[in-house]
């Protein structure tokens, strides 16, 4: 018979949940709000070209950034999973552009514009997650809720909350491996049995993308320190996405081992030097992750009070900090960290172009903030001036990044359209090395001057969605459009009130769904106090 809990446990748990649940709300009206509404690089094109040929019943794609198949079809080198997720969303953009009578390149626009906000609820629960799993692993409500703020707002993770890209699954699928392997045999604060989690984020995460197969395995180092038969749940859930690679495969190209990215995916797409790539990854001014996401600055620290074990207690195991449930979060953490830099710093394409800082190393961020609220946690006065220091910049850079489209700085800055093939040795150069060239100070620049003529009442004036003339296949523009864009801002209801699409509507709606945020946060905010008493 099974221990029943305590009525206290279950009571917190509860409280837990409704805090989860109330920032969970917050931070998907937060990230709708901020929306940009489009889906215009070629990564996220591509994946929902495939996710409405899901919903026709096919996989074959447009022409583009494809691979032809044995049919004579073009097919999208990119996974299933992201597709198969999205289909709920480009379903109800499809059947609305259809209600609508929208003509066709409307029609399209309308399916993008729906389906851009795929991350931000997967954001949101990502947050709400990360905030459950602290407390499991025993942070108080306090340091997890600024943990998780600190997450979603002072990383990149806001940024890449108003793309199309895998890169918020991928980094919940990694934090839920992390996780349930620290947690595995042990059901807490309403979370599933620790092994039934890394079961379901190492499905998802591979099922995304499958080289995210090294970085999950690296955050299932925790197992080994488990019994045996928790490794039961994590290993059927890994061959449950492997098969689902292979059917998709055989369904594309008729062999199970043939994925779509050609060179990329063998030895010869290896040829960076390792400290570059390091050094590019980690410290570099124009992708370096200290810049980009300052919290990780609290990262050492917090793996340091994971790894706190009382020093006589003679297991190995406990000297390494695996018999605790934190200890082991941090193992699995530096796991997946590990794996990461060692697949992406000798990757020839190692800055993840075009994209908003280091792309490849954002799916970590969410286990990292495992550590983060660690150090949080941890209490130390020098620590907490850290914390808000980070906090701030962290803050700062995003909204550089929320507020201008990475592809319009890259343009505007020279670096698109590429001069250089993304073989030569001075790719993007400046741009990744040059601090006077730092695409944050570059965003920052774009977004005062693009501020400033809206404020005097000189936005750009935009024919998005305009039938006829010219237009880019990829990003249903028209030449015209792309050079007003780089005085644009990101968001959904700018660009349509530029594009004098809805009248008022728009901003109506938007300052609609602020309001809303503003008592999403009035609602965490009692929660969190309720949970844990005044801060």
């Amino acid at each position: 018979m099974t221990r029943a809990r305590p009525v206290h446990e279950h009571t917190a748990a509860g409280a837990a949940r409704r805090t989860a649940l109330a920032l969970a709300v917050f931070a998907a009206l937060v990230y709708v709000v901020t929306g940009g509404g489009r889906v215009v690089a070629s990564d996220e094109v591509a994946m929902l070209d495939l996710s409405r040929a899901m919903l026709r019943g096919h996989l074959w794609v447009p022409a583009g950034a494809t691979l032809r198949g044995p049919d004579g079809r073009d097919y999208t080198k990119n996974a299933a999973g992201q597709a198969v997720l999205a289909l709920p969303l480009v379903a109800i953009g499809e059947a609305g552009a259809a209600a609508a009578h929208l003509p066709p390149a409307r029609a399209t626009l309308a399916v993008r514009f729906v389906a851009s906000f795929l991350n931000a609820l997967v954001t949101a629960v990502l947050l709400a997650l990360l905030y459950l799993g602290a407390r499991a692993l025993g942070a108080g409500a306090g340091a997890a809720l600024a943990g998780a703020l600190m997450l979603g707002f002072a990383t990149p993770v806001w940024v890449y909350a108003k793309s199309f890209l895998a890169e918020p699954i991928e980094g919940l699928g990694i934090l839920a491996a992390v996780l349930g392997a620290s947690l595995a045999g042990e059901k807490r604060f309403g979370l599933p049995r620790g092994e039934r989690l890394a079961a379901f984020g190492v499905f998802l995460a591979v099922s995304v993308k499958l080289s995210m197969l090294p970085l999950v395995l690296g955050a299932l180092v925790p197992l080994f320190a488990s019994p045996r038969r928790t490794w039961v749940a994590p290993a059927i859930g890994l061959a449950l996405a492997l098969a689902g690679h292979a059917v998709y495969n055989v369904a594309r190209f008729g062999t199970p081992l043939e994925t779509g990215y050609g060179a990329q995916a063998t030895p010869a797409a290896y040829t960076t030097p390792i400290l570059v790539g390091l050094y590019g990854l980690l410290l570099s001014s124009g992708k370096g992750l200290v810049w980009f996401a300052p919290p990780v600055w609290l990262v050492p620290a917090g793996v340091r009070a994971m790894l706190r074990t009382r020093s006589d207690e003679p297991s190995w195991l406990a000297r390494a900090g695996l018999t605790s449930a934190p200890g082991r979060a941090a193992w699995g953490t530096l796991g997946a960290t590990a794996a990461a830099l060692l697949l992406y710093a000798r990757f020839q394409h190692w800055a993840g172009d075009g994209s908003f800082g280091p792309r490849y190393l954002v799916p970590l961020l969410p286990a990292l903030g495992l550590c983060v609220v660690a150090a949080l946690a941890s209490g130390s006065s020098g620590t907490r001036r850290v914390a808000r220091l980070a906090c701030v910049l962290g803050v700062i850079v995003q909204i550089g990044g929320v507020g201008i489209y990475f592809g319009a700085q890259m343009r505007d800055a020279g670096d698109y359209p590429y001069t250089r093939s993304l073989e030569h040795p001075r790719f993007m150069s400046d741009s990744h090395w040059n601090p006077r060239f730092s695409p944050i100070a570059g965003h920052w620049r774009m977004l005062a001057r693009n501020a400033s003529e809206h404020l005097r009442g000189r936005p750009p004036r935009l024919g998005i969605g305009q039938e006829g003339g010219e237009r880019d296949a990829r990003t249903g523009v028209a030449p015209a459009d792309q050079t007003a864009l780089l005085h644009a801002i990101d968001v959904w209801w700018l660009y349509l009130a530029d594009a004098r699409l809805g009248g008022p509507a728009p901003a109506f709606a938007a300052a609609l769904l602020a309001l809303l945020a503003f008592g999403a946060a009035r609602a965490l905010a009692r929660a969190r106090a309720a949970e844990a008493g005044p801060a």
